[in-house]
């Protein structure tokens, strides 16, 4: 479980280090990143992983915050139809909503 979220933590530094306007090359570390979060989500979490958790949700913030500017963007210069409106979906399901502050589950 430490090496998966050592993968995530790579992939949150590529991402923020992405230069506005080439967000695009994103998509795909967005999409893996997204695939990763699911196996940290898809069981319960030790009580060790407490730390590493919450440096994933601050990261989870800082990506929505840093693309939601994208996903704005996107929608009002070609809409939310046909494949566009994947394309939105598929970045706004990598990211996902930040987990609860209040919870963690162990």
């Amino acid at each position: 479980m430490s090496n998966l979220f050592a993968q995530i933590a790579a992939f949150d530094e590529r991402l923020l280090a992405i230069p506005f306007g080439a967000e695009p090359e994103a998509l795909a570390l967005l999409a893996r990143r997204g695939e990763l979060v699911a196996l940290v989500g898809s069981g319960p979490l030790a009580v060790e992983f407490a730390e590493p958790l919450l440096q994933l949700q601050a990261s989870t913030e800082a990506l929505q915050e840093r693309y939601a500017h994208l996903r704005r963007r996107l929608a009002a210069e070609i809409g939310e139809s046909g494949s566009h409106r994947q394309f939105l979906e598929t970045l706004a399901d990598s990211l996902g909503p930040a987990p609860a502050r209040d919870r963690i589950l162990a």
